[in-house]
């Protein structure tokens, strides 16, 4: 199966922010066919929807405001409804924080609870990860516990290979090691001045409380630039992916002010040319 390219919406927050519908028209003139959502107030779910399907676009996935401590049932099957109508295909829970064993269980419950929604509404569940999910807690990473507490069969999960390298992780051997429960890929790429790469090495006692000063307080928008501009390894990444043929989409993910390049990071790309470069990179890579 030849992989296919998409664009996680947050790429252009900003632009989304100011007129949705307009951003969705100006994706689709950076040559997306696939689109993943992020939540952001303003136009209703059926005013999306219907502007996706006339733009011919396709909804792979929606990463939703989905608080696994606070959320409750009824909140979840708001969440999926309103998708329903947005016509996407999984509901993503974006990230989790799990320091302790009680807050992992608490996660993997909200998961499965999820999951078994969004399943009876014709859909999938995913979980996307940053790198904090790779904090040990009790022999194991936070992350392997939730691969490992929650049903195989209704939650799969959305590898971001940058966040798991900055998680001390080979990003390669993740997606091996997940197998067919590795069914998205996010891909953005690493600027130079990315130090420490690994973000959770040398961490304690890390919190819900403090992990953001602990873990994202050393990040800067340099960390992050445009696919193919960066030290990542991406064609090993593609290939792998590949080779496995569990997941059908790469998909653009550019969670800071976009760069060209690392030396050139005073004079960005619009948010709109980055993704369209980082969209014609994955596909000269696909092939």
């Amino acid at each position: 199966m030849k992989l296919k390219v998409g664009v996680q919406l947050f790429s252009v927050m900003t632009e989304l922010a100011n007129d949705y519908l307009k951003t969705l028209e100006n994706v689709a003139k950076a040559g997306y066919k696939y689109v993943e959502y992020v939540d952001v107030p303003g136009n209703s779910p059926e005013e999306i929807g219907n502007k996706v399907k006339e733009l011919g676009l396709t909804a792979i996935a929606s990463h939703v405001h989905f608080d696994p401590f606070t959320s409750t049932h009824e909140d979840m099957v708001k969440i999926v409804e309103d998708n329903v109508k947005m016509h996407s295909e999984a509901i993503i829970l974006p990230m989790g924080i799990m320091t302790t064993m009680e807050e992992i269980k608490t996660v993997a419950a909200a998961c499965n609870e999820m999951a078994a929604l969004a399943k009876a509404h014709g859909m999938a569940f995913y979980y996307h990860n940053h790198c904090q999910e790779f904090y040990q807690v009790e022999g194991k990473t936070a992350y392997e516990w939730l691969v490992e507490l929650t049903d195989p069969e209704l939650v799969f999960f959305e590898v971001d290979t940058f966040w798991a390298t900055r998680g001390g992780q080979k990003a390669v051997e993740l997606i091996k090691k997940l197998g067919s429960r590795a069914k998205l890929i996010h891909q953005k790429d690493m600027g130079k001045s990315a130090d420490p790469i690994n973000l959770i090495e040398g961490v304690t006692d890390l919190t819900r409380e403090n992990y953001c000063e602990k873990i994202f307080g050393r990040t800067n928008p340099t960390d992050i630039c445009t696919v193919g501009t960066g030290i990542m390894d991406i064609p090993e990444i593609v290939k792998t992916v590949t080779e496995l043929d569990y997941a059908p989409y790469i998909i653009v993910e550019l969670d800071c002010c976009a760069r060209q390049t690392e030396e050139e990071y005073n004079t960005p790309l619009s948010p709109f040319a980055s993704i369209k470069a980082s969209r014609e990179y994955l596909e000269s890579v696909i092939g």
